[in-house]
């Protein structure tokens, strides 16, 4: 599917999943009252306190998204493809969000289009305006039962559960306290996480929350060493009660040519269970010759292990370690002879060359991905650190 699609529209569909599943998140408890600040709380007490009340029927809110992932000239670079114009999941926007009964709508607004994201009845849909073009997808039932409207207070975790949860977690982030703020005009908390240890490009994230009924009302996400968010997603002007259910039944406009996307289907006949760990269990599995050095770009290989997706091999090493870690994914190649080919799922952004290879190459202010193929391997190396790191690790293949 990744090979058929331009990439433009690959990463809008990427980003649209995150901001649906970052929406849904932010409004799993629901209710603002305007008022004061809180009082000052201790972390653990004060989420405790914030995951005791119900939630009402339904939500609507304003929403601010902010994404600077992506340079405008690297979003110029893109083939386009009819979309008129950067997509404001690529560019943020501002817009407005609706949730009920377990049916959710984004609505993102720009000059040449508004993007549209409906996940209702177990399907997810974003029609792209300006492309004329509306991608649909079946989501993987979650098995979840019950909902918080009608949790008590006893299915709520302790503050000794919720203490112990957090020194668990300080061993890898430092968290800070619950500060009292406004959000909009509610009671609020503020927390920050930064990573321990070395994180590449991430720098830190904060979450703040409705002090009453635990809404996360502020997700922001910081590159290091950079005091502006390059992901963020706000609400503002929240109202609670029942959502027509009109605003969910979203069709694609007359024309619209319709795109299913479609997951890998899990199969041992097409290999989709075969897993494998360690150099020599992975390379005996494999139907190709795995390409994994000691040492990559000055990094030293870690783990090295095999996984099934559809029906595909693929291999992943490690070098480095955390956060600052690059990845080597390998898997055979859609076809052979594709030394030179820009068909792969980064095929449309620019390219360096690598051994001869022509490789595309994604670089955002977290992270950076570059993919080529060769030899009939495909190869994706990423990681959370600058492209140098990584284009020296795919050098070194």
């Amino acid at each position: 599917m990744l090979r058929r699609i331009s990439t433009p529209r690959l990463l809008i569909w990427i980003l649209a999943v995150v901001a649906v599943v970052a929406a849904a998140t932010a409004v799993t408890a629901l209710a603002v009252d305007s008022g004061p600040t809180p009082p000052p709380r201790p972390l653990a007490q004060a989420i405790h306190d914030s995951l005791t009340q119900g939630a009402p029927v339904g939500l609507s809110a304003n929403i601010t998204f902010t994404n600077s992932l992506i340079s405008s000239t690297t979003v110029g670079n893109t083939d386009g493809s009819g979309l008129g114009g950067p997509s404001p999941l690529l560019t943020g926007a501002s817009g407005r969000l609706w949730i009920a009964g377990g049916q959710a709508r984004l609505e993102l607004q720009a000059a040449n289009g508004d993007t549209e994201i409906v996940v209702s009845h177990g399907k997810a849909m974003l029609e792209d305006v300006p492309a004329n073009t509306v991608y649909e997808a079946t989501l993987p039932a979650t098995g979840a039962t019950g909902d918080r409207g009608t949790q008590t207070a006893h299915a709520v975790p302790s503050v000794a559960s919720i203490e112990n949860a957090l020194t668990r977690l300080m061993g890898a982030v430092d968290i800070g306290g619950a500060v009292p703020t406004d959000i909009g005009g509610a009671a609020a908390y503020t927390v920050r996480i930064t990573p321990k240890h070395p994180a590449g490009l991430l720098g830190a994230a904060e979450l703040g929350w409705d002090a009453v009924h635990g809404i996360p009302l502020d997700v922001a996400i910081y590159a290091a060493g950079n005091s502006t968010p390059v992901l963020a997603l706000s609400a503002s002007a929240v109202s609670f009660g029942p959502v027509d259910p009109g605003v969910f039944a979203l069709a694609p406009p007359p024309g619209a040519h319709i795109v299913q996307i479609t997951a890998p289907q899990s199969s041992p006949s097409h290999g989709s269970t075969v897993t494998a760990s360690g150099l020599d269990a992975v390379r005996a599995a494999l139907p190709f010759s795995l390409d994994a050095p000691d040492t990559l770009g000055g990094l030293t290989r870690g783990r090295v292990s095999m996984i099934g997706w559809g029906g595909r091999r693929v291999a992943l090493a490690v070098y480095g370690s955390g956060l600052a870690a690059v990845a080597v994914v390998e898997a055979t190649a859609a076809s052979s002879g594709q030394a030179s080919s820009r068909g792969g799922p980064l095929g449309s952004l620019p390219s360096l060359q690598v051994n001869g290879a022509r490789a595309s190459e994604l670089q955002t202010a977290l992270g950076t991905l570059v993919e080529f193929s060769r030899d009939g391997v495909q190869y994706v190396i990423g990681g959370l650190v600058p492209a140098s790191t990584v284009e020296s690790v795919a050098r070194g293949l």
